[in-house]
């Protein structure tokens, strides 16, 4: 399926990892209705290193969820944040705490962070969110905007964050389903920040549903990604569609965007637009657009407004935080729920 062309390469082939984790517990198993088998990731959460101390796991749809939840000794009951991170397609919780270093800022600043599992696709073979307009999962897919749902619930009732601050954010397919997450849940979600994503896939952007409630909206984009094309293509949303829809969407409604130029033009070609901010929006949300030039498919730790380093993006200061998980958090930071 043409979708699939946009996923992460595999750090081991589903076959692999499904036997890989065979030998450390199971691949798991659960049914979404008739005629339709899901499967937990291969790499679960409690079976992934042995036994993880920060797993956890819930019942959604008749179907046990995994996710990894860490709480820094310096959240504070009440007060604190939590955000919610989205692993890529083919990825795990526990592959997305590793390489996006969430941990040390939620250590840094004192949010809890969780790191939910998506389930395998038994039309792709590998795990991925059921993102907007997904056909990988068959006749009865997995309601995962209803398990971030609940997740949150769960983690309400259990450690207590303020309800104001809740935040997720994605990469590549988990950017895509923090998207939908921010549609569909943003009645207890303040704000999404997706990295290498875009709203919908494959393309259907004029059918995307009217998000809940007004939602603040963070998105980074490398502007020479092979995966997800900044640009968009017949299949999947412009990264200048998907910003177009959050300012225009009823819930969000912004009054003023800094920049009216487009970030590709009529051809596809890249503009030299290198950010876009839309203010004046509905419950004092924004909008947020930042170019990665130079930057491909991944989550960049390293300071970005280096001129000649890759990638760069001259907006990033002191201010906006230089580094993805520093400019996420600031974000969060200055947008909690009104």
């Amino acid at each position: 399926m043409l979708q699939h062309l946009r996923k992460l390469p595999a750090i081991l082939s589903a076959a692999t990892l499904c036997m890989v984790a065979l030998l450390l517990l199971s691949c798991g198993g659960g049914t979404s209705g008739p005629g339709t088998t899901l499967s937990v990731s291969p790499l679960n959460a409690c079976g992934e290193a042995g036994t993880d101390a920060e797993c956890h796991t819930i019942t959604v749809g008749g179907l046990a969820r995994a996710y990894l939840l860490h709480v820094p000794a310096n959240f504070q009951s009440g007060s604190s944040a939590l955000v919610v991170g989205l692993h890529g397609s083919q990825g795990s919780g526990a592959l997305f705490r590793q390489t996006s270093q969430l941990n040390t800022k939620a250590d840094q600043v004192g949010f809890a962070i969780a790191y939910p599992y998506s389930l395998v696709s038994p039309g792709a073979g590998f795990a991925e969110w059921n993102e907007f307009f997904n056909n990988s999962f068959g006749a009865n897919p997995p309601d995962d905007a209803e398990f971030i749902r609940q997740l949150i619930l769960a983690i309400q009732a259990s450690i207590h964050p303020d309800p104001k601050k809740i935040y997720v954010t994605g990469l590549s397919n988990g950017g895509f389903m923090a998207h939908r997450v921010g549609i569909q849940v943003s009645d207890l979600v303040a704000a999404i920040a997706v990295v290498e994503g875009t709203a919908v896939s494959p393309g259907q952007i004029q059918n995307a549903p009217v998000p809940l409630a007004p939602v603040s909206v963070l998105i980074f984009h490398g502007d020479q990604d092979p995966t997800v094309l900044y640009c968009g293509a017949a299949n999947v949303a412009s990264q200048e569609e998907t910003f177009n829809y959050w300012i225009a969407a009823a819930a969000d409604n912004c009054s003023t965007v800094d920049n009216a130029a487009p970030l590709c033009d009529a051809q596809r070609n890249i503009t030299a637009v290198s950010e876009k901010h839309a203010s004046g929006c509905s419950g004092n949300t924004e909008v947020q657009f930042y170019k990665l030039e130079g930057g491909v498919h991944q989550w960049y730790n390293v300071p970005m407004n280096v001129s000649g380093q890759v990638p760069f993006n001259p907006a990033f200061n002191s201010s906006t935080g230089l580094a993805t998980d520093e400019i996420i958090w600031n974000f969060f930071a200055a947008h909690p729920k009104p």
